[in-house]
């Protein structure tokens, strides 16, 4: 790496991930990279949020639920500003303007994928977590944040351990990682693959997104760092990793079963919108309408079944109903939640039936699944 993130100025989590997903920046963000990869790789255990966080994330649930307001709009056009919450307002933080604020009327009810939901990635950078301040720590290391820092870096380990192990077996490896956001994850695993000496030849990554600013925010990190730069596949059997637009649901089990079939598959951060095999939603807790989607989780087991090879390793996660997760919901979020059993229910309809539990958080476990046909 040309340089460290020692060796910058003192960088917070918002201005890292500005960093990252801009235009510029090589150097830094070629030492946030490298930073994030030692944390995650050569660094100590994670550990969930203890007894004391997770009071306070009762307490702020009780309090954010008395203080925050739908906001009454009766523009013909969405402007954001969904919802309103003076507490969070008055600290003028990008995560706390996200929480209230969605791009477009169609994503208030997701967790998007955008800069300030990347914050928590961050702070698993030692350097970068020492920069930060107690707002920082507030919203992007409270129990659910947490959480989500444990779901990335069990993602990341799982994902290079499996294709490593592929790899070193022979032959080809091709890695798909599906409604990935901004694609730092997998990112993170090539760069990691490239560096131990692995050849590039062997493996396909793909990261593909349905959101094209995703997938443009992918792209940037791939033309910045010297391990991914000039190393789109040039055709489709061609080694390299590859950003692109995709929408799954959008084509047929039979289209996807004719093209190539993938080894390792990544689905972090769907199923937690899709409807079927729950353990409870939003809109069951709070007497909500639940409207009839038409892409529901069986569905999407169904276009993973048609996607992989006969003997595919895919890792996804669970996520379990708690005050941390009940905060997001308080400003539009809507989830179905899952836990083993319910996952385990699911997958099976693909013939993903051996798994194997990763890491397990308050909110989230991360699980390797094995395809058996």
């Amino acid at each position: 790496m040309s340089a460290t993130v020692q060796e910058m100025p003192q960088i917070r989590p918002m201005d890292a991930v500005v960093a990252l997903y801009s235009e510029g920046e090589h150097a830094l963000s070629e030492a946030i990279i490298a930073s994030l990869s030692r944390a995650i790789f050569d660094g100590g255990q994670f550990k969930p949020a203890g007894l004391a966080k997770r009071a306070m994330a009762k307490f702020s649930y009780r309090v954010l639920k008395w203080t925050t307001t739908r906001r009454k709009d009766d523009a013909e056009t969405y402007c954001g500003g969904a919802h309103h919450n003076p507490i969070l307002e008055r600290t003028g933080h990008p995560y706390a303007r996200a929480l209230l604020d969605s791009s477009r009327e169609e994503h208030e009810s997701l967790v998007e994928g955008g800069d300030p939901m990347n914050g928590p990635y961050m702070l698993i950078s030692p350097e970068i977590r020492k920069a930060s301040d107690a707002w920082d720590r507030i919203f992007m290391d409270s129990v659910q944040s947490r959480d989500v820092q444990l779901r990335f870096a069990w993602e990341t380990q799982a994902a290079y351990e499996v294709v490593k192990g592929r790899l070193q077996k022979g032959g080809v490896v091709r890695v798909k990682a599906l409604a990935a956001g901004t694609g730092l994850s997998t990112i993170l695993v090539y760069d990691r693959l490239i560096r131990d000496g692995c050849d590039p030849a062997r493996m396909i990554f793909e990261i593909t997104d349905r959101d094209e600013a995703s997938i443009a925010k992918a792209r940037r990190i791939l033309a910045k760092l010297e391990s991914t730069r000039d190393r789109a596949p040039c055709a489709e059997s061609a080694g390299g990793i590859s950003a692109g637009i995709e929408d799954i649901f959008a084509e047929s089990a039979e289209e996807l079963a004719s093209q190539p079939k993938y080894d390792v598959v990544t689905a972090v951060g769907i199923l937690e919108y899709l409807q079927g095999f729950t353990c409870g939603t939003t809109e069951a807790c709070f007497h909500l309408e639940q409207p009839e989607e038409s892409a529901t989780a069986p569905i999407f087991a169904a276009k993973l079944d048609a996607m992989t090879a006969d003997s595919a390793s895919l890792i996804v996660n669970t996520l379990r109903p708690d005050p941390s997760t009940r905060i997001l919901e308080l400003f539009g979020r809507r989830f179905d939640y899952r836990n083993r059993e319910n996952l385990s229910a699911l997958l099976a309809t693909a013939h993903f039936r051996e798994s194997r539990l990763v890491g397990s958080g308050n909110v989230y476990d991360i699980e390797i699944y094995e395809k058996a046909s």
